[in-house]
């Protein structure tokens, strides 16, 4: 009997050693298990806020491009002043080059100064034109 109570009393140590192990075992997997959920959780939230800065930094690109798009635009706006303004350059160098002014002087003075008048008129509205410090806001505010 002695025997037979000591293989009892053998099984049930067992069995709560048994027992005790699977709680452990039990407790330990809950606290893994919710370890990985807030890992889960806190991997969720950094990629929220990686996503949003990648949007935040595409819109700024695109607004960079934009920019640069209508400063390309603006740059070939003013080339295209720059090679009108050569060109009328080069035609006034022509027109005086070919005046004999002292001849026409002679002939005609009133004549003369009456068309140097109106062509110093010309060239000062196109310069008062070309120098309007306000010829482009007004075209920036179009945009």
């Amino acid at each position: 009997m002695r025997r037979y109570t000591v293989i009892v009393f053998m099984k049930m140590n067992l069995s709560v050693i048994l027992g005790g192990l699977l709680v452990l075992t039990i407790a330990s997997t809950a606290w893994y298990i919710d370890y990985q959920a807030d890992q889960i959780s806190t991997l969720k939230g950094n990629q929220i806020v990686l996503e949003t800065q990648i949007e935040e930094q595409n819109a700024s690109i695109e607004r960079y491009l934009q920019q640069q798009k209508a400063q390309e635009e603006q740059l070939n706006l003013l080339e295209e002043e720059r090679r009108k303004a050569m060109q009328d350059v080069n035609r006034l160098r022509k027109t005086f080059a070919n005046l004999d002014l002292d001849q026409e002087a002679l002939a005609d003075p009133v004549d003369l100064q009456n068309r140097i008048n109106k062509g110093s008129l010309r060239v000062l509205t196109t310069l008062e034109k070309l120098t309007d410090p306000e010829q482009f806001n007004a075209k920036s505010s179009n945009n």
